[in-house]
């Protein structure tokens, strides 16, 4: 038989009044704003369980246009390269 934890349905109303947005750290808090007391390793538990997730900015739409690959920013593979073809150039001595 599987345990049901007595704090998931405040978990899951609270997610569910935050949009689907909030992340363990802040249910844990919401929760101690309503009177109940969890760790956040238990709220984090229980997502885990029901398969909660929260989301992030990749998980919602590009605000910028750019993208996180555009020339010259830290995840761009053209950064990468430029940065190894410059680290040839230098002079060894």
């Amino acid at each position: 038989m599987e345990h049901v934890d007595p704090i998931a349905g405040d978990v899951h109303a609270v997610r569910r009044d935050g949009h689907e947005r909030c992340g363990a750290g802040k249910i844990k808090a919401a929760l101690e704003r309503r009177g109940v007391t969890a760790s956040g390793r238990r709220v984090g538990s229980i997502m885990r369980e029901r398969g909660m997730r929260a989301r992030t900015r990749a998980d919602g739409p590009n605000r910028t246009g750019r993208g996180p690959t555009r020339p010259g920013s830290r995840t761009s593979s053209a950064a990468s390269s430029t940065a190894a073809s410059r680290a040839l150039t230098w002079p060894v001595a």
